[in-house]
């Protein structure tokens, strides 16, 4: 991997850039503008120097320029012609792994139960909120149940009946068939 140190104005943002081009305020910004503070400049930006377009990176490049007046910045650099790098800048806005949610909110709890703000990871306390509940057993004090009598005509031999998905034929699976399904005597 190749990290240089560019200047500023060495770095064109891709015109074709089809990502949102997120402005101060925007939520996302404010979280990505958030991360880069209390983290650092931690991925660097890529940089196409066939081209001297910025091919992944743009709203990083914004905020280490506009916000923290940075007039250097680190660039992983590619050399690719014009069609792979826009095959570039999309693959690296599109492609990204799945969640295993279970593990993620198990992550997010031991974060939570520290002394860090939670929502430096991106994800605001709602969905914090949302996918540990999601994960987490409830007990019989902090759940609400609620005691009925059970209605047995619910469980009643008729509430179990079968229809064969073939030909439509109605039949009870604790009783013995008695007639051979229609579609099997039609084969």
């Amino acid at each position: 991997m190749d990290i240089r140190l560019l200047p500023i104005d060495k770095i064109n943002p891709a015109p074709y850039n089809p990502r949102v081009d997120l402005q101060p305020g925007d939520v996302e910004y404010e979280k990505l503008k958030r991360s880069i503070e209390d983290f650092g400049y931690v991925e660097p930006l890529v940089w196409n120097q066939r081209t001297g377009n910025l091919v992944g990176g743009h709203q990083r490049y914004k905020i280490l320029v506009n916000e923290q007046g940075r007039r250097e910045v680190e660039v992983s650099v590619v050399d690719l012609d014009e069609q792979k790098e826009k095959a570039l800048n999309i693959a690296m806005n599109k492609i990204s792994g799945d969640w295993d949610e279970e593990k993620l909110s198990q992550v997010l709890a031991d974060l939570q139960d520290s002394d860090l703000d939670v929502t430096l990871t991106g994800f605001d306390e709602e969905e914090i909120t949302e996918l540990i509940e999601q994960f987490t057993y409830k007990n019989d004090e902090e759940t609400e149940f609620t005691n009925k009598e059970l209605n047995l005509e619910d469980y009643s031999d008729e509430k179990f009946d079968c229809i064969c998905p073939r030909c439509g034929f109605l039949f009870n699976p604790k009783e013995p068939i008695a007639e051979e399904c229609e579609d099997e005597e039609n084969a």
